[in-house]
């Protein structure tokens, strides 16, 4: 789905945040938001959470695939496990439009079964 890694302003990924967290937050108040320079990972500056309370958006990763990762870290799993991936797709497949086919077959090549 090209249109989930296309750039996106601020005001938008807010909105969207928004729409996600009303389905998924678990009563959990949703995080802020924030454009951000982010911070080194390897060599280039990537974006994150700050536990539950705020995602940083750097610069390069202002899109719908970013900010369901970082939504999905807060949601709970801080690992790139098993777990995360399952959590991480199935918001991939309800919000950003990905074939659950798809994501099956890409999770099944690394050896996680959804």
């Amino acid at each position: 789905n090209e249109l989930a890694n296309e750039d996106r302003s601020m005001s938008f990924l807010r909105r969207f945040a928004r729409r996600v967290w009303r389905v998924v937050g678990q009563g959990q108040v949703l995080p802020e938001i924030v454009a951000g320079r982010g911070m080194w990972s390897y060599d280039r500056l990537a974006s994150y959470c700050q536990g539950r309370v705020r995602v940083v958006l750097a610069r390069d990763h202002r899109n719908i695939l970013v900010l369901l990762h970082e939504l999905t870290h807060v949601l709970g799993p801080c690992l790139h496990g098993p777990r995360f991936i399952k959590t991480y797709f199935r918001l991939l497949q309800r919000h950003a439009g990905y074939s659950r086919f798809f994501l099956q077959g890409v999770a099944a090549s690394r050896g996680i079964y959804l």
